[in-house]
């Protein structure tokens, strides 16, 4: 089998372990990151109230900053991102496979996850800085969101070209020639990667006077704790599952041989 259809068959694999990640991520971030979101939700209101403002919202609208509201979304998002990010892991894994074809699923799984961790979750998570609710301005969602996907696309990107630029060295050179072109290839990715970071704008609002900095420090440590989670889980379930389709193929004619037998 070439590797065009191995990677198609990873594909579903990889969307169906993000989906799962992404739900067993959801309730570890429901049992640390929502109490985080909840004492942020009490400050706003507590400021809010001693300001003498009153919250009238309509009930879509007070149903939508619900802490239940919150909790469901959180999951749905989780489950969404996890498939996208069992999209992205495939193409990450192909490319790894790609540029050592000597090592085994489990350094592939494991390359793959830890790259996409860095080049889409905590890259950007250093660039924009996640916040809990009530921080941020409605006036400069849509420009964070927009530079902030913009930033996760030109960053996966770059890391995936990393991979490709490994696997023609790998292909191409060897010896000390080889350990130069790796060398330019790291000297190439930080150069893109500081550019990235300086040239993508990231709007950004000052933390409200009520919000305590550890709220700020609570969530936004949860909040890579639950990406790292999903990356890795992702990567080693696709890899043990492709192991043991491996072990399962080797061993089938062995059993067919003795069967005829």
């Amino acid at each position: 089998m070439n590797e065009a259809a191995q990677s198609q068959r990873i594909l579903p694999l990889a969307l169906i372990a993000g989906l799962l990640m992404g739900l067993l991520v959801a309730g570890y971030m429901n049992i640390f990151n929502v109490p985080v979101m909840e004492w942020a939700i009490d400050l706003e209101g507590a400021a809010a109230e001693s300001a003498g403002e009153t919250e009238d919202d309509p009930l879509p609208a007070a149903f939508l900053t619900s802490l239940g509201a919150q909790r469901v979304g959180m999951t749905l998002g989780l489950a969404a991102i996890g498939i996208v990010f069992g999209a992205v892991f495939t193409a990450l894994y192909y490319l790894m496979r790609r540029a050592a074809p000597g090592w085994n699923p489990w350094a592939w799984g494991a390359i793959a996850g830890l790259l996409g961790f860095w080049s889409i979750s905590m890259f950007t998570q250093l660039k924009f800085l996640p916040n809990p609710p009530g921080v941020g301005s409605d006036d400069t969602l849509l420009a964070r969101q927009g530079y902030q996907f913009l930033f996760m696309a030109v960053s996966v990107i770059a890391a995936g070209l990393v991979l490709y630029s490994a696997g023609l060295v790998n292909r191409s050179a060897a010896g000390r020639e080889r350990w130069l072109r790796y060398a330019g290839i790291g000297l190439a990715y930080a150069v893109v990667a500081l550019l990235l970071a300086y040239a993508v704008p990231s709007p950004s609002d000052a933390a409200p006077d009520w919000l305590p900095p550890s709220v700020n420090i609570l969530f936004r440590t949860f909040t890579a704790i639950g990406h790292l989670l999903l990356w890795v889980g992702l990567g080693l379930v696709t890899a043990g599952w492709l192991h043991y389709r491996q072990r399962g193929i080797h061993a089938y004619p062995r059993a067919s041989v003795g069967a005829a037998d």
